[in-house]
């Protein structure tokens, strides 16, 4: 189903990107090498990353400008070449995990991608990234640990946006950008007073990781709701990263935070009670089949996501929120 070492196919491709900006139109993140990662780690063959490359790069329409910071992406580089991977992201890492959420988690969800990829042009690139769009959300009003498990904090956060917020989104929540609609969420009753009642501290932080992806990957084949799309990707992300940061479960604070923000953002504490129907004749084999020839980046970087999750610990979430991207896009 997977590539077992990234192609050399998709390191050539990797290499024509990093020609390309990291955002394109009104600062809409690139997916190219992200994506080009997914379909690679899929199975997709050579002409399948070709002709997704050359499909994708259509929308770049205006003329190539510069990253938002070529000298961070210089810098990240000279300090690869100088130190290796291993030093650059145990010391990157902690620090751009303060503001994880950034653009959306697409900072660490290519981060993630390039490590995968072994590709060191493109995490040059990808840790720019995340450092240009580096956002820090503000901490929670209220710290009181009283709930143990992800999926129960989440309902929790949802049963004080319905109390205390019960028109927020639809009055509040106006901006176009999933990251700047974060911001806004982090301002509600229910963000203040819900964030900081997570028990962190003390839990195995792969624990609380697989819990996330986990209740991610329900919550988007529930809703289909694109920014949980985001959630369930950028927690996967996360997880790939996770021999880099530091032991305990502190440094995962700000992720939580972000999470509670983009679940919030998604408004879909207020959706209709009611889960949407999932085709049960798709199996890995059909729906990552059916991922290969989609040109939805969004779509093909979800698949490939909860195939590797399902390759670390076998659940039918994962499966359910794959078939929902291939059958909902």
């Amino acid at each position: 189903m997977r590539h077992a070492t990234p192609s050399r196919a998709l390191h050539h491709l990797l290499d024509e990107s990093l020609r390309y900006p990291p955002e394109y139109g009104n600062h809409l993140s690139s997916h190219l090498p992200m994506a080009l990662a997914a379909l690679d780690g899929l199975g997709a063959d050579e002409a399948r990353l070709r002709a997704f490359f050359a499909f994708y790069v259509r929308r770049f329409t205006e003329p190539l400008r510069a990253a938002p910071s070529p000298s961070l992406q210089s810098s990240f580089a000279a300090a690869l070449a100088r130190d290796g991977r291993d030093k650059v992201l145990r010391e990157a890492l902690p620090r751009l995990m303060v503001g994880v959420g950034a653009a959306a988690f697409h900072g660490v969800i290519r981060t993630a991608h390039a490590v995968e990829s072994r590709h060191e042009g493109e995490l040059a690139a990808a840790l720019a990234y995340w450092a240009a769009r580096w956002s820090r959300l503000p901490p929670s009003a209220v710290v009181k640990p009283d709930i143990d498990g992800v999926a129960d904090w989440l309902d929790a956060v949802d049963r004080r946006l319905l109390q205390a917020d019960p028109d927020w989104p639809t009055t509040a929540s106006t901006a176009r950008l999933i990251s700047d609609r974060m911001l806004q969420a982090a301002h509600t009753t229910a963000y203040r007073e819900t964030v900081g009642r997570l028990r962190i501290a003390g839990c195995d932080p792969g624990v609380l990781l697989h819990e996330l992806a986990l209740s991610a990957a329900v919550r988007y084949a529930d809703t289909r709701h694109f920014t949980v799309l985001h959630m369930a990707t950028g927690a996967r992300a996360v997880r790939v990263l996770a021999p880099w940061l530091p032991p305990g479960g502190d440094v995962l604070v700000p992720l939580f935070q972000a999470v509670a923000a983009a679940s919030l953002a998604s408004d879909t504490a207020s959706a209709v009670p009611g889960t949407p129907t999932v085709r049960t004749d798709l199996g890995w084999p059909q729906v990552c089949a059916l991922a290969r020839a989609s040109d939805n980046d969004h779509v093909i970087k979800l698949v490939h996501a909860m195939a590797a999750q399902q390759a670390l610990a076998q659940h039918p979430a994962w499966l359910q929120a794959a078939v929902a991207a291939v059958t909902d896009s």
